[in-house]
C-alpha cells in the first residue's frame, strides 16, 4: 500500500504511514514526488562525499544520515528516502526525517528551507518569525493563535521570490512545543499531545493542525527576527548588514550548505528576500517571563499599531 502526502508543497508517496505530513488523494497531481520506502541505506555514496555534520555524510546529490542506535537515512537525487531503522521501532525516531531527511531533499531540488515559524495577518498574508531554536518563535505563534491569528507553519519554511515578491511554502501541519512550555498556552489539547523528541533531558511534543493547513504558498508581509535583550519589550531598527546576517544564520541546517554546495544559492536567496520584504527586530526581556506580553506587543506590530 501507497501512502500520499504533501510535505513543502511537494508530493510524498511512501510506504510507511508519515503522519505529520498533510495527506492527498492518490489522483491529485504528483508531478516529480519524493519516494519514501524501508530498507538498507548504502554503506557508501556513489559519489565522493564529506561530513558535514557527526550525523551527514553527503555531496550535493545524496546524503547519508545517521542517528546512532536509533534510525538511518540514505537521501538521494532530491526524490528518494530510505528509511533504515536501527532501533526496534522507526516511528519513534520520525522526527529526524521530518526535520534531516525532507530539509536535505529541499536542497536536493535547489529549495532553501528556512528556521521560521509564522502565522496569517489580516491582510491574507503571512508574517514569519526568524529565530534560533529554543528562543521561542514556535511558542509566541501559538500565543498568537490564542489571539486570535490562523496558523501558517511551525519550524520551517521554504521562501522563494515570484514576480518581485517574496512567498512561503509552509512544511506540514505540525507544531512543535517543549514540555515546559505546554503549560503556559491554553490552546492546544494537551491529551492530544504525541511525543517527537526525547533526548533524555527534555522531551518534545508535536500536535496537529490539518484542518488549518495551507497547502499553497503564501506571499509573506514581514520578517520579525526575535531576540532577547535588555529589560523591556521593543522594536529595534536593524540594519541591511545584520539583517542579511540574521536571515543567514535562520537558514535551516546553513552549516551543510559549503559540503553540499548551495552557498552561492543561499548568497542570491537572502539577498533578494530582503530587498523585497520589510523586516524587524523584536525583543524581549532576557531575565523575565514574558510570555504573556510579548504575544500582545507582536500583535500590535502585526496590526501596524504604533503604540
Amino acid at each position: 500500500m501507497a501512502y500520499h502526502y504533501l510535505a513543502f508543497g511537494i508530493p510524498v508517496i511512501s510506504e510507511i504511514e508519515l503522519p505529520a505530513l498533510f495527506p492527498i488523494n492518490e489522483s491529485s497531481n504528483l508531478e516529480n514526488p519524493v519516494y519514501v520506502k524501508l530498507g538498507l541505506a548504502p554503506v557508501e555514496l556513489t559519489g565522493e562525499g564529506q561530513n558535514a555534520d557527526r550525523n551527514a555524510y553527503c555531496n550535493a546529490d545524496e546524503m547519508i544520515y545517521t542517528i546512532s542506535k536509533k534510525i538511518k537515512f540514505y537521501i538521494s537525487n532530491g526524490n528518494q528516502v530510505i528509511i533504515e531503522p536501527i532501533a526496534a521501532d522507526y516511528r519513534t525516531n520520525l522526527i529526524y526525517f521530518y526535520s534531516n531527511g525532507l530539509a536535505a531533499i529541499l536542497y536536493q531540488r535547489d529549495m532553501i528551507p528556512f528556521h521560521v515559524s509564522g502565522v496569517f495577518t489580516g491582510s491574507g498574508k503571512v508574517a514569519l518569525f526568524a529565530a534560533p531554536s529554543g528562543t521561542g518563535k514556535s511558542t509566541l505563534a501559538v500565543k498568537l493563535q490564542e489571539l486570535g491569528f490562523q496558523p501558517f507553519t511551525d519550524d520551517t519554511a521554504v521562501l522563494f521570490i515570484k514576480d518581485g515578491k517574496c512567498y512561503a511554502q509552509a512544511s506540514y501541519p505540525m507544531i512543535r512545543l517543549w514540555e515546559q512550555t505546554l503549560d503556559q498556552q491554553h490552546l492546544l489539547n494537551i491529551a492530544n499531545k504525541q511525543k517527537i523528541f526525547d533526548d533524555g533531558d527534555r522531551d518534545k511534543f508535536g500536535f496537529s493542525f490539518h484542518s488549518q493547513f495551507a497547502t499553497a504558498p503564501v506571499e509573506v508581509e514581514k520578517i520579525i527576527f526575535l531576540d532577547k535583550e535588555g529589560s523591556e519589550m521593543r522594536l529595534s531598527p536593524i540594519g541591511n548588514i545584520e539583517a542579511f546576517k540574521a536571515l543567514s544564520d535562520n537558514v535551516y541546517r546553513n552549516h551543510w550548505i559549503p559540503v553540499i554546495q548551495k552557498s552561492k544559492l543561499q548568497f542570491s536567496l537572502v539577498g533578494k528576500i530582503l530587498n523585497c520584504t520589510p523586516y524587524f527586530l523584536a525583543l524581549r526581556p532576557k531575565d523575565v517571563n514574558s510570555i504573556s506580553e510579548f504575544p500582545l506587543f507582536v500583535k500590535k506590530i502585526l496590526q501596524n499599531v504604533q503604540n
